[in-house]
């Protein structure tokens, strides 16, 4: 059953038969990874993406665009995308760099770190409910395994 929900959301219609267990992990992984990121959101109600963007802010007091964006691996559109929006939130302040003008600072506002502490305590508990049946040994594994497919990507 769930093998059909995961071809029909790649696109294929029915179960192939030559698909190797490899495939079928990819593809698991593929949905999982959007499953996750669906539920964090939700329970969380803000993006992973927003949610680090932040939490480099607060780390690093001040940043600029090309400084997160390198940071965290974005493209320059969606790191703007992201602090237009924050901005709006008012969870943000820009300021022009004092000798390049061209240079965007980018710091979190008061409203910001209080927003922050409080997606941080939510993330927590999302953290919590995701992975309340496995032991630490699961979790162990899970990221040794995900290491090593990691590695493999680089």
């Amino acid at each position: 059953m769930i093998y059909q929900l995961m071809y029909q959301v790649m696109g294929v219609t029915r179960i192939e038969q030559s698909c190797t267990d490899r495939e079928r992990l990819f593809y698991r992984l593929h949905v999982l990874i959007k499953e996750m990121d669906q539920a964090f959101t939700s329970a969380v109600s803000t993006s992973c993406t927003k949610l680090e963007m932040m939490g480099c802010l607060h780390q690093r007091a001040e940043l600029s665009q090309l400084e997160l964006q390198r940071l965290l691996g974005l493209d320059a559109a969606a790191v703007t995308r992201h602090l237009k929006q924050l901005k709006q939130q008012q969870l943000i302040a820009c300021r022009k760099h004092d000798q390049d003008k061209r240079i965007s600072l980018v710091s979190l506002t008061d409203k910001g770190e209080a927003e922050l502490m409080e997606l941080t305590a939510k993330r927590k508990q999302f953290l919590e409910q995701l992975t309340a049946d496995l032991s630490d040994a699961d979790i162990a594994v899970l990221h040794a395994f995900i290491e090593r497919i990691s590695r493999n990507i680089r």
